[in-house]
């Protein structure tokens, strides 16, 4: 098995209810992605299904007909618009859709006679035209859901959608129940065409409360969803005993319909009033801001940086930290500390920490001559990553893939990871640490500070938080504290590293202290592989 087989994106983990949360929105992300194929299947429906339609020679007929198809497939191209947004492609598309229409619409009119004039109602409620009218009716319906949509009144259009496409409803219902002759059947071209270009409305603007609360992943949606299930049935049965008591037939298929629309909004709405959702961690614009590091992730749109890490002894180089950046498109590089806490609470940040490690390792591993050649790297954990399955062999399948020896990489956990690791999380660290992997302690002091994983865990490196390091010399509090951990972990034989000097006071100080290594912007800032590399040259020249 190689690394590549391992798909990060699909390994279990402990999902939180943002995870959830993000799960779901990316799942109605991916309907939302159909809705412009369902809005061009539904054209070419109409458009290929528009010559085998019968043409009433009524004027009336004719033009009620012909308008109803007609606004299917503006409404349909409204979709694909406000999808897609490519003039080129919109525009042919709209070309192909005129000239169809318009070319059946010229052979069909040389059968329309004029002078029939207008209709009266009582004509159009007949049997043969009545299908007419609930074709322009379910039309309209789409025409004012769309307009409401485009208004940002979601809500109303989400209920017309759903009439719309539960319409059709009403003529199977007919059918099944042996219903003869019952009116609000609508034409099988409607049927088709018209529930597809709805669903592709829908579609579009699933994303909206409260109706998408019927997607809901979590047991919450799998209530609501058999709740609404069980009430349908229950409609259904109870129309049938109706009809098979001799109730109203004609009017039995349309309660029905009405019962279906009724009970799914009032359970939806029911479900959105109660805060649902109130658990959810991130705004909605950092949900769409997953979506982009979604698929950045995707498209492997990053890159590390190294900072150096330097013994405090000799000066030489001993490690370097890998650290990632983000090439946006449009906002150019984009700090970790803007898409970190958004990955950990998504769970995006397995995948992306997956890529870290292999493309770290990999680098490591190229450098073959000089201090570089024997340099460790050190590389940042997510304790989501920790609590996967695969990980520990997903390290050593990089180890071997990339050729990096084990004991030139480090593993950098939080104390978070620790605290919140179980048994079988300690098992992987166990593992990697008899095949040589370095263990480090990341910002020790600034989490939940339990002495018993020091005791337990056989690490290598303990690294004292920077916000410790910015107060000293001169402020008491942080002195001692930096001076007990300091003590603690050479008492515990970890190798002490302070991160995040910037001034020589600072260095003095934590190297009287009896610090091992040190990282910081006094040394060196976070660099490219390249970059680092003429660093050192530079380095090598000035001694």
């Amino acid at each position: 098995m190689s690394v590549s087989s391992i798909d990060w994106s699909t390994e279990r983990h402990h999902a939180t209810s943002t995870q959830q949360l993000y799960m779901r929105h990316r799942f109605l992300r991916t309907v939302q992605k159909f809705a412009p194929w369902l809005a061009i299947v539904s054209i070419v429906t109409v458009l290929w299904g528009l010559p085998f339609l019968p043409t009433h020679p009524a004027l009336s007929l004719f033009l009620l007909q012909s308008s109803a198809y007609l606004i299917f497939m503006l409404a349909s191209l409204g979709v694909v618009y406000q999808t897609w947004h490519q003039k080129r492609v919109i525009g042919g598309l709209i070309l192909i859709v005129a000239a169809g229409f318009l070319c059946q619409l010229y052979v069909r009119s040389s059968v329309v006679t004029f002078n029939n004039g207008w209709a009266t109602l009582s004509t159009l409620f007949t049997d043969q035209h009545d299908k007419m009218v609930f074709d322009l009716g379910m039309a309209l319906l789409v025409l004012l859901a769309a307009v409401l949509h485009h208004r940002h009144c979601n809500r109303a259009s989400q209920v017309l959608l759903s009439i719309a496409v539960l319409m059709p409803v009403t003529g199977l219902l007919a059918w099944a129940y042996r219903i003869p002759d019952a009116y609000g059947q609508l034409s099988l071209l409607t049927t088709i065409g018209g529930s597809l270009c709805a669903a592709a409305l829908l579609a579009r603007q699933i994303t909206a409360t409260p109706m998408s609360y019927l997607l809901l992943l979590d047991d919450t949606g799998k209530h609501l969803r058999w709740i609404v299930c069980i009430l349908i049935t229950c409609a259904i049965v109870l129309g049938g005993v109706g009809v098979f008591f001799d109730n109203d037939l004609r009017l039995t298929p349309i309660i029905i319909t009405a019962a279906l629309i009724l009970i799914i909004i009032v359970m939806t709405l029911t479900y959105y009033h109660k805060g649902v959702m109130h658990e959810q961690v991130l705004p909605p614009e950092d949900l769409a801001f997953a979506s982009e590091l979604e698929a950045a992730i995707a498209q492997e749109a990053f890159y590390l940086v190294y900072q150096p890490q330097l013994d405090f002894e000799t000066g030489k180089l001993v490690g370097v930290e890998a650290l990632i950046r983000w090439q946006h498109p449009e906002r150019g590089v984009v700090s970790p500390n803007q898409f970190i806490g958004v990955a950990e609470l998504t769970g995006l940040i397995v995948p992306m920490g997956a890529w870290v490690l292999k493309a770290a390792c990999a680098q490591a591993a190229s450098w073959t001559t000089g201090e570089l050649s024997r340099a460790k790297v050190s590389v940042n954990v997510s304790p989501l990553q920790l609590n996967t399955p695969c990980f520990s062999e997903y390290v050593l399948l990089v180890l071997q893939e990339t050729g990096l020896a084990p004991e030139r990489l480090v593993i950098e956990l939080t104390e978070s990871a620790f605290i919140h690791a179980d048994c079988t999380g300690n098992e992987r660290l166990q593992k990697l640490k008899q095949h040589g992997i370095k263990l480090a302690i990341d910002d020790f002091g600034t989490g939940y500070s339990c002495l018993a994983y020091l005791r337990d865990i056989p690490g290598d490196y303990l690294k004292v938080d920077r916000s410790f390091v910015n107060d000293i010399p001169g402020k008491e509090r942080s002195e001692a504290v930096i001076s007990a951990i300091v003590v603690l972990g050479k008492n515990l034989h970890y190798q002490i590293v302070a991160e995040g000097v910037e001034t020589e006071a600072q260095a003095d100080y934590l190297k009287a202290l009896g610090c091992d290594f040190v990282q910081g912007f006094l040394y060196a800032k976070p660099m490219t592989a390249q970059a680092l590399q003429d660093w050192m040259r530079n380095r090598a020249d000035l001694a």
